[in-house]
């Protein structure tokens, strides 16, 4: 009974936001915003880890690099 009303809650919260994403201007706005910022820091969340990964490439290449040359010394 409790998974029920659980399920019940969430849809009637799920219908509600719609309607009001639909039907309140404000309401959009401030999601649309929200939704923007959130993309915004993806893509700087994205960048940090490219530049770590590039990072990290160099790195491990100057290592193989110094293992293979005192490898042959």
């Amino acid at each position: 009974m409790k998974d029920v009303m659980m399920l019940l809650g969430f849809s009637m919260g799920l219908l509600t936001g719609a309607l009001l994403y639909k039907y309140s201007q404000g309401a959009k706005d401030v999601i649309d915003q929200g939704e923007k910022k959130l993309v915004k820091s993806a893509k700087k969340m994205e960048q940090k880890a490219e530049e770590s990964m590039q990072d990290l490439e160099k790195k491990v290449k100057d290592g193989v690099k110094n293992i293979e040359n005192k490898m042959k010394n």
